[in-house]
């Protein structure tokens, strides 16, 4: 009997020592420090990509580097004219390309960071990201360009997940917390905000820059209608 008592002792310490041990094993289900919240694990496989942002990066007290992040955000305007809504106040779910206008670009930076540098960007759906990021990516100049996916997870969205062309900037990354969800709850690819595709009569290329973005569903991308800008013609296409 003593020899069975000393057993099922040793075995029940034994399991309080693998409880207690859990949660260095699996430090993620431990409440953070001070927040009063728990640090959440990434879903596997990881959460899908909504949407993207492009932001075009520069040095505030340069000012012909001020200047030439200025004349690309007008080029980008001027290129992207036919595709662009409105500009957006905000950074997320838009349901359309735009120019995003939430902070004074050409003396401060934007509040909340993480950016520590001048920065422009724009709000990318995901239909349209091969009709903007190649020319982005091959017009920046000496600029740099940020290229991350929107998913909810900002420390990943801007870290892990993130490409940058040209110089990479330091960013502020201690606004943000690993393996936590943000933003973008209730949202996924394809929703009113955040489309994968173009719907019927949107303009999905042009005979300067192809077939460039996705038609929805069995629509597909034709020539529309000739556009005259005082110099020359183009021919817009819409999905149809």
């Amino acid at each position: 009997m003593i020899v069975v008592a000393h057993i099922f002792v040793v075995l029940a310490l034994l399991a309080c020592s693998c409880i207690v041990a859990h949660p260095t094993i699996y430090p993620h289900i431990a409440l953070k420090h001070g927040k009063g919240n728990r640090v959440r694990a990434l879903p596997n496989p990881p959460p899908p990509i909504i949407s993207y942002h492009i932001h075009i990066t520069y040095t505030l007290f340069n000012p012909p580097v001020v200047k030439e992040a200025l004349e690309l955000r007008n080029r980008t305007r001027q290129r992207f004219q036919d595709y662009l809504a409105p500009d957006c106040p905000g950074r997320y779910d838009y349901g359309y390309l735009c120019m995003i206008d939430d902070h004074d670009i050409e003396n401060t930076t934007l509040i909340g960071g993480p950016f520590v540098s001048g920065e422009w960007s724009i709000f990318v759906p995901l239909g349209d990201y091969p009709l903007i990021t190649p020319w982005l990516t091959q017009n920046r100049g000496n600029l740099s360009l940020l290229l991350h996916p929107n998913t909810g997870y900002e420390y990943e969205d801007h870290d892990i997940w993130a490409l940058w062309a040209g110089q990479r900037w330091p960013l502020d990354m201690s606004i943000f917390d690993k393996e936590t969800q943000t933003n973008e709850f209730g949202h996924y690819p394809g929703d009113s905000d955040n489309p994968v595709c173009l719907s019927k009569n949107g303009v999905c290329g042009d005979d300067q820059l192809y077939t460039s973005t996705l038609c929805c569903f069995d629509l597909a991308c034709k020539a529309a209608e000739t556009i005259s800008n005082g110099f020359s013609n183009h021919t817009i296409h819409r999905c149809a």
